[in-house]
């Protein structure tokens, strides 16, 4: 696992403090607008009920020879607000909050990306990218039910019973801090216990989501290898199995819920009794009227719908939080303030032999290049020449305690917060062709802005590969497929040279850099490469001196072998 995850509610207040931080008034009118929805629902069904009784009340005493007026306008006309500000309320506040929560996800998503460029080069690639992909994407979505799931459903209940409370007690003040006392004492007890007894069957389901997925990718991914051997069936019967597990967990969390939601109902059902004896001992009395007693019955009827999805949504308690906790750590690194860096005039290397610590490096190096200087590092397969690679640019760091290694910028060692701003020095085509899911324009552009189009045909040009984009549907907007799919292993490797021209880097350094590419066309494309490089540092590794290599005699032109004894 990339992150510990060891169980804590830490995680749940970090998020809502991003919450409150980005979005506090959207959340405040987001509640204000749920409440309206609220209470107007119970107004309408309360008043509705004053005045049917009403009503009939009058009618009996009109009938039994009484003098009886009654003003029905009034509360018709309450009602009639009731039943718009209901339907207008739940339009707001649907249209409302869902735009909040996306804002809100959103916000997640630059808080995770911005510990994300922050989390050190080695973490990234020992995290299975299956993993990443849950992290971004369940995980993240799991965490939209914490506005509205887990906090607005219940400060909207709790300010719904406060108003309604308020509201009995302009006609009976016991009546309204009892009802507000034993509604809010009952419904924190039961629901901190439904809480915890749902949060663990949650969290389950959630872990086994995630493992599922893990699976179904590595499943997918190893068709090829699991066919050959013959394990496929075992393999996807083990994935079955955790399919199967989810569905028990699934179960088992509905069951939980259903149970809630039905003792919910016994619990609203006897507070309903509870109000309506109160109601007619305050009648018998003549506290308050007849007419009155029912409509405070009906309102106390009306805030069962906001009660009975309590349980569905507090139940998701477990899953956000196991959600929350392993996108906790990545979301708190605090990204490094960015060091200034010289710009690059004499780079000094020294890496003594330490093999029980880098074994692929049986060699001492140590060299220091100047400006327009080349470097050829030569070297069998596993000799570590790609490692060597990462240490030159920082993306990995031996311990210099076990291993003497120093880079030196300028005669000053590069340190741990300045890597952001070395990056920013140097061009790096790796031995891997990394070709994202996007068009031509945007391989070639990775990371810049403001390319000219004419920059780009030019480097097209270079490594033998604008005739063959003129061909293409789009042109440079033309789309490639996912990770480069519709283009051959040599147009992708010229592609990332092309990519590598467009940047102004004081340091390039490449790692095999003809990889898939014929002999003949390597030779040419080198031709017309060098000489748009000979102003700048120069480091290439490759596995034998190539014959089009510039000769090593050259005072300014160097070599190193790895595996040379």
């Amino acid at each position: 696992m990339l992150f510990n995850t060891k169980r804590s509610d830490s995680g749940i207040p970090f998020w809502l403090k991003k919450v409150l931080e980005n979005q506090q008034k959207r959340f405040v009118i987001g509640w204000l607008l749920a409440l309206v929805t609220a209470v107007s629902a119970m107004g309408l069904l309360a008043l509705s009920g004053w005045l049917i009784t009403a009503t009939a009340i009058t009618g009996l005493a009109i009938t039994a020879g009484s003098a009886t007026l009654l003003d029905i306008y009034r509360p018709g006309g309450g009602i009639r607000f009731f039943a718009l500000s209901r339907t207008v309320g739940r339009y707001f506040e649907r249209l409302h909050n869902h735009d909040m929560v996306l804002r809100v996800i959103a916000g997640f998503r630059s808080t995770l990306f911005d510990g994300l460029l922050d989390l050190p080069v080695q973490q990234l690639r020992d995290t299975q990218d299956s993993e990443w992909l849950s992290r971004l994407t369940a995980d993240l979505d799991n965490l939209d039910s914490l506005v509205l799931r887990l906090l607005l459903p219940p400060i909207t209940v709790i300010g719904s019973v406060l108003l309604l409370a308020l509201f009995m007690s302009f006609f009976w003040i016991t009546l309204g801090l009892s009802f507000a006392a034993v509604t809010l004492f009952l419904g924190i007890v039961y629901f901190s216990l439904l809480t915890r007894k749902t949060a663990q069957i949650s969290r389950f389901y959630a872990e086994q989501i995630n493992h599922a997925r893990l699976r179904t990718i590595e499943h997918l991914q190893g068709q090829l290898e699991l066919q050959a051997a013959h394990l496929n069936a075992a393999h996807q019967t083990r994935l079955v199995q955790s399919l199967a597990e989810i569905g028990r967990a699934q179960l088992k969390l509905n069951q939980q819920i259903a149970n809630a939601q039905f003792m919910v109902s016994i619990c609203h059902g006897l507070l309903v009794i509870g109000v309506a004896l109160a109601a007619m001992c305050a009648y018998q009395n003549a506290i308050f009227s007849g007419p009155v007693a029912v409509m405070l019955v009906l309102a106390v009827f009306g805030l069962g719908e906001l009660l009975q999805n309590l349980p569905g949504q507090l139940g998701q308690w477990g899953k956000t939080r196991y959600a929350a906790e392993r996108l906790q750590p990545l979301a708190q690194r605090q990204q490094m303030q960015e060091k200034a860096l010289p710009e690059l005039e004499r780079l000094s290397v020294m890496l003594a032999d330490h093999p029980k610590v880098i074994s692929s490096i049986d060699t001492a190096i140590a060299f220091e290049l100047t400006d327009t200087q080349c470097l050829l590092i030569t070297g069998r397969s596993g000799s570590g020449k790609s490692t060597l690679a990462n240490m030159l640019t920082g993306l990995e760091i031996p311990d210099s305690f076990i291993t003497p290694y120093q880079l030196l910028i300028n005669g000053i060692p590069l340190r741990t917060d300045q890597t952001q701003a070395w990056h920013k020095q140097i061009g790096y085509l790796t031995q891997q062709n990394s070709i994202i899911a996007a068009t031509l324009y945007s391989n070639l552009t990775l990371g810049l802005y403001e390319v000219d189009e004419q920059q780009l045909w030019q480097a097209l040009t270079l490594v033998e590969l604008d005739e063959w984009a003129k061909q293409l549907p789009a042109g440079l907007h033309s789309w490639l497929g996912d990770t480069g799919s519709q283009l051959s292993g040599g147009q992708a490797r010229r592609v990332c040279l092309a990519r590598l021209l467009l940047k102004e880097s004081k340091l390039i350094l490449l790692d095999e850099p003809f990889n898939g590419i014929d002999t003949e066309m390597a030779q040419r494309i080198w031709q017309r490469l060098y000489p748009q490089w000979q102003d700048k540092m120069l480091i290439m590794l490759m596995h034998e001196r190539p014959d089009f290599y510039p000769n090593v005699d050259n005072q300014q032109i160097f070599e190193i072998k790895l595996d040379q004894n």
